[in-house]
Formats: C-alpha cells, structure tokens, sequence
C-alpha cells in the first residue's frame, strides 16, 4: 500500500472482497485517503490533512454492498457523514474530480470510491425510500426513512434534474426539478434535530404557510442515540434569498441616486418597493412566533415564563463571548481605520457585564419560546412579492441543546435588524464610500437603514399586536431587544475576527451603537 505520508494513486480491494469489510482497505481509508479527501472538503472545519486523523465508526447500508452512509469520528471526537458508492464503470472526469474520494483497484478492473451526496441517482434513491417509508439495518444501526403527511401531495414521478446548491457550507443540498430540497448534514450529532423538530412542528401542527413545507427526514439509531442525516422540504419558487436581493436593490437605489434627478424616479420606486417587502418580512416573522407559541399542548413548543436560570444562561454567553473578543483586540492589531472602534470597545470592558444584565433584567417572568435561532436576511427567500423563512437548524457552532433552547422572541427581530443593518453598512464596506457622514451618497444610505429597521420593526410590532410575546412597556421592549443586538453583534464581531478581518469595522460599530444608547461607550 505504500509508507505513511506518501501519495497513494490507488486504493486496492483484494479479490472477492468487499470495501466495506476488509481491515486493510478500512486502514488504509482512515490513514491516507480521507484525510486527503477531507482537507479539500467545503464542509469539513480545518484544512491540514496531516492533522486529520479520522476513523471510520459505522457503515450504514443504503443500496446493496455499493452504496453506504458511512460515519467517522474525528481526533475531536465530532461525527461526519459521507455517503459513499463504488463506481466500476465511471471514468475520472473533471465533474467528478471533486467527489472522488479514492480510485480503486480490484484484480484487472478500476474503479471510484465517491462521495454521492449530490449524485442524482442518489439521491433518486433516498426520495424512493424516503417514499417507501424504508428501515434499513446494519452493523448495529439503523437507517429509517420518515415521510410527512405532505409527501403524498408531491409529484409521484421520477425525477428528472438534479442539481447541486453551489456555495453550501456545512452541509450538502441538492435541488430536484422544482419539486424538492434535498439536505444532507455532514456534521452529525446524537439528539433531536431542530431543523427537523421546527419543521414538523410548523407543516404538521402549526401549519405555518410561510415556511418550505417539510416532506420528510432520515434519521440513523445506534443503541439509544438518533442522528439526522438529512431532511426534504418542498422547492419555493423564489428570486432569490433576500441578502442577495437587498443588495441588489440597495445597488440600484444608490447608483440611481448618484446619476441625478433623470435616475429619481428609479431609486424611489426601488427604496417604496424594498420598504413594503421589508414591512412584509416583518408580519412574516411576527406570524411566525405565533404559530411556534400557539401549542401549549406540546411540551418542546410550550410557552414558558423566563426565569433567573435563564437570565444567567444568556449573560453568561454574551460575556464569555465578550471576552474572547477582549483577548484577540488585546493581542491583535487591527488595521489603522478599525483601531479606533476596537479601541472604544474595550474601554467598556469593566461596566460591560452589568450593563448587559441591566438591559435583560426587565424579561424576568416575561414569554419565552421556540423560536428560529439564527435569523438573518440569508434565512429568508423572496418569493412572488413575499418572504418565506428557511433554515431553522439555529446557529451551527451551538450545540443542540442550546439550539432548542427557549427565548424571548425579540432573539428572532434582534437578527433581523442587524441583518439589515449589516446589508447597508456592507453596501458601504464595497462601494468604499467615504466615511464623512453629509456626502448625498452617505446620507441616502443612511436614510435607507433607518428606514428599513423601522419599517421592519414597526410592522412586527403591528403584527404581534398585544401579546405576551412582546413587552407592552416600551422601555422594556428596547430593552429586551438591545440585549440580544448586543448578542448578535458580539457575535459578528467574532466571526469577522477570525474569517473576514477586513469586515470588523461593521459589527464593532453595531456592538457600539448598543452600547452609546445606554451610554455606555
């Protein structure tokens, strides 16, 4: 097989072996070719294959002895999904190069090992045992397939275009016809998956029409664990999500403003079409939390009262956060035009804990719900003049207990509003507009964020009328809703730090602009 460290072009099966059975082609997997694989995968954290030291932990059947859901466990203990299928006559081409994981010998013919995640016989397959209702054991696992009351209302047929979303992430999704969405999740934990548990609950018992109906989920069991594997919605013809469509509209608003009075007209009409889509997102999302607050028969979508437990719960989070960020300012050096605001932000550092408590203290006995978690303008497609919500696994670095974890509702309005701020403060991040605050371009894009927030929060605020699910004092509402704009804010800042350091500017403004209404920073 060759020494340790050195490429491997083949991957050898001995005669009347299978690859799923023989120590040494499992050895070998785990030692060379997954790391290799592994590295270059979008999905999978960290890219040094000479740190990644997987092990193959379960092989769960799908399709005869060719195709297999195979889990691994990572030296972080973390679980990952591939499935994977042997290919004896597909040729290594450029559209495959991506999936290959190892090309195979076995006596005189040659073949493939791929990771078929988006494959469309794969995923024709998956459909037709999701619609068989399928239970597949092995090796100690089982593999269920469990359909929705909705996947009868679907088209019986086979399908015909199967299309890989370019761009995903953390997991794989494919798209089939105009009929479904097909997500598989790479990293896979043992408990009830709030993607699937939200999803069930608004097709089946809320019936919540702005959300892709949920078709159905697989699910693998391993003594008194369940993993989701993966899940299928229904397609939502839509233009697009709305970050992409804000940014659009915002470009042509201000380019339109910049050419004169001929172009007025244009950027009017863009700011009054985007302002009543916005207004929309609004009811949208209040409607939202009433559905997820309408059963107080089911005890995970149950409203409760907010106690001291979980007061100290979200304090505790903000400032370990906080403190994170303290730690990378204090040993990073952040480029002459951020300085200042990382600067601001740390001169808060010792009044930062009570200030926060402070803002979150009048929520004490107020509602707390399941609510979506991690909702910002990329959650949410435009689809005919409307919004419909998707995504509802909540923040992926969380574990899952947390993603369950009940919240005020203003959790939810508090990431769209700085979803929407972040939209036009991006806007100016690329455009390099100037900093000086009374150029026309500066004005009109400041007009159109507070524009947007209000709009937003005025028509959720209508929506959700009087409601134990919003604060009827005012005082209290502002807040509820600053605690968790702090919240999010921190976060951005985190992420940026260590992903886009040339963004930092935008979030630590945010968290800034939190901070100086209490009068803080």
């Amino acid at each position: 097989m060759g020494a340790a460290g050195e490429t491997l072009a083949f991957l050898d099966i001995p005669e009347g072996s299978s690859w799923v059975a023989n120590s040494k082609v499992t050895a070998a997997l785990e030692t060379h070719f997954l790391p290799a694989y592994l590295s270059k995968a979008r999905w999978f954290p960290g890219n040094s294959e000479t740190r990644i030291k997987p092990k193959i932990i379960a092989r769960l059947p799908f399709a005869g002895d060719s195709t297999n859901f195979v889990i691994i466990e990572t030296n972080h203990h973390a679980r990952y999904l591939l499935p994977l299928r042997v290919d004896w006559s597909v040729d290594a081409g450029p559209e495959l190069d991506k999936s290959i994981v190892a090309c195979l010998h076995q006596g005189e013919r040659e073949g493939l090992l791929r990771d078929v995640a988006a494959d469309p016989d794969f995923i024709r397959q998956l459909l037709d045992h999701l619609r068989r209702e399928a239970s597949i054991a092995g090796s100690g696992w089982r593999l269920d397939f469990k359909p929705t009351s909705k996947l009868g209302s679907q088209p019986p047929s086979t399908p015909s275009r199967i299309r890989a979303i370019q761009g995903e992430q953390s997991n794989s999704t494919a798209l089939v016809d105009q009929d479904y969405v097909v997500k598989l999740y790479r990293h896979i934990e043992p408990g009830r998956n709030p993607e699937v548990e939200m999803g069930q609950f608004l097709t089946e018992a809320a019936n919540f029409a702005h959300t892709p109906a949920l078709i159905g989920h697989l699910e693998a069991a391993h003594a008194s664990a369940s993993y989701a594997l993966g899940v299928v919605h229904a397609f939502v013809p839509n233009r697009s999500d709305a970050w992409t469509w804000s940014a659009d509209r915002l470009s042509i608003y201000l380019e339109s403003m910049a050419k004169g009075s001929e172009e007025r007209d244009k950027a009017i009409t863009a700011r009054r079409d985007y302002l009543q889509w916005v207004r929309r997102l609004g009811c949208r999302v209040a409607e939202m939390h009433r559905a997820l607050a309408s059963r107080d028969d089911v005890e995970a979508f149950k409203p409760e009262p907010i106690d001291e437990g979980d007061l100290d719960f979200w304090i505790s989070d903000v400032m370990e956060r906080a403190a994170r960020i303290f730690n990378s300012l204090e040993n990073s050096l952040l480029n002459v035009n951020d300085w200042p605001f990382g600067e601001r932000l740390l001169r808060v550092k010792p009044g930062l804990h009570d200030y926060a408590a402070n803002l979150i203290r009048p929520s004490l006995g107020r509602c707390k719900i399941r609510h979506h978690g991690d909702l910002h303008l990329g959650q949410v497609l435009v689809a005919n003049e409307d919004a419909v919500i998707i995504d509802f696994e909540g923040e992926p670095t969380r574990p899952l207990a947390d993603r369950r974890r009940k919240a005020p509702a203003a959790r939810d309005v508090a990431g769209v509003l700085r979803s929407l701020d972040y939209a036009a403060m991006a806007s100016k991040q690329q455009r390099r507009m100037s900093e000086k605050l009374n150029t026309p371009e500066s004005r009109a894009l400041f007009a159109w964020r507070e524009q947007t927030t209000d709009g937003f929060l005025s028509a959720y605020q209508e929506a959700i009328g009087a409601s134990v699910l919003w604060p009827d004092r005012t005082e209290d509402m502002k807040s509820t809703l600053n605690f968790f704009l702090l919240e999010k804010a921190l976060y951005e800042v985190e992420y940026e730090l260590s992903y886009r350091p040339a963004w930092i500017s935008v979030p630590l403004q945010g968290v800034l602009r939190v901070l100086e209404e209490g009068g803080v920073a």
